[in-house]
């Protein structure tokens, strides 16, 4: 049986993250019959019991090699796994598994790969070398693409694809969990927006000021508000200030809800207004009308991708464009849910591909053998 590993920002309680790997997994297991997994975590515990796969420490060196060992495959991905914006870390450890399968003389797939910013010189370099020593690369934007030529990537082709969790049938989810979640907090009818925060240190403390005062404007226009973390408890807490802030009452989620719920709860929105990409993913999956808020260029990529008009900067986030683009969006809301939708189907096939390319290369590397 094919066995692979898969390393990725896993077991950090990040929804975006899991709903990635719960797609990948689906989509892996769909395309290679009898695959084993194993999956690279922050808390292999709860990632072995989650997704019924084996889990083993990332930052346990001798485990981690032990599993490289014994694979046919290092799959790196998805998501934002290649920058260097939060800091040196990230791109040297990714980068650093990857050089160590390759040691391993296994093969490794970029899977759905987010590309940058990589803005240091030592994050560069890295990219260059590393990359150009994998076996298969996709992105989920033709911006990636481009930023891995610009580091110099030359000996292969890069495929665009799209993020793996747009790969997700909206009828597969229950939405009936979103709704318990949302009655508990007292949500009941009117219609439903739904505010993402995540803390953004370089934008200081204005950001939040303008989403509570346009949180306000939709209630008194007798909107029901609900503040949506979507990585517990650092979200949650931004929320929380939000929430301070506004006159009306919102409805904000406070302890860990998993990606399924949070799934489950955009379903039931009719406005999403997001700093993170993949709040904006999950409520596009069921065509609920976006305002993004970008704090990253990812967020611009994905709101692109989709037929949307680039989201508002963070960093100086104005209440006069905010409020109007809001408005803009509900009026214009069955054209702009319509838009999304046709421009989500070719996207859901091309995430799909991601998988049937691993499998191709298992193939291919169980010839060669």
């Amino acid at each position: 049986m094919p066995k692979v590993v898969i390393s990725g920002y896993y077991g950090f309680h990040n929804s975006g993250d899991e709903a990635m790997l719960h797609a990948m997994l689906q989509a892996l297991r769909d395309a290679v019959p009898g695959l084993e997994a194993v999956v690279l975590s922050k808390d292999p515990e709860y990632t072995s019991g989650e997704f019924g796969v084996r889990s083993v420490p990332r930052e346990n060196p001798r485990l981690v090699l032990g599993v490289l060992a014994d694979s046919d495959l290092l799959i790196s991905g998805g998501g934002g796994l290649l920058q260097d914006v939060t800091g040196p870390k990230s791109i040297i450890y990714y980068l650093g598994i990857v050089a160590l399968a390759r040691i391993l003389g296994k093969p490794v797939f970029l899977y759905a790969q987010g590309i940058g910013p990589v803005r240091t010189a030592l994050g560069r370099a890295l990219v260059k070398v590393v990359a150009n020593r994998v076996s298969v690369i996709t992105v989920r934007d033709q911006d990636s693409k481009e930023e891995l030529t610009e580091l110099g990537l030359t000996r292969l082709p890069v495929t665009v694809t799209a993020d793996p969790v747009l790969g997700l049938e909206p009828h597969e989810i229950d939405t009936n969990k979103g709704l318990e979640i949302l009655a508990g907090l007292g949500v009941s009818g009117g219609p439903l927006a739904g505010v993402s925060v995540r803390p953004w240190k370089s934008a200081g403390e204005g950001y939040k000021k303008v989403l509570a005062k346009a949180a306000d404007d939709l209630t008194a226009d007798g909107w029901q508000v609900a503040l949506v973390p979507m990585h517990y408890p650092g979200d949650t807490e931004a929320c929380r200030e939000v929430a301070s802030l506004m006159r009306e009452k919102a409805f904000l989620i406070e302890r860990r809800v998993d990606y399924n719920s949070l799934l489950s709860i955009a379903a039931n929105l009719d406005l999403a207004v997001g700093m993170r990409l993949h709040f904006l993913i999950f409520s596009a999956i069921f065509g609920v009308p976006l305002v993004g808020v970008t704090y990253d260029p990812k967020v611009n990529r994905f709101l692109q991708s989709i037929g949307l008009p680039p989201g508002l900067r963070v960093d100086n986030l104005d209440y006069g464009e905010l409020i109007a683009r809001i408005r803009h969006v509900h009026e214009n809301r069955v054209r702009i849910s319509a838009g999304m939708k046709e421009k989500m189907a070719p996207l859901r096939v091309e995430a799909a591909k991601n998988a049937l390319m691993v499998a191709e290369l298992l193939r291919s590397a169980r010839r060669l053998k």
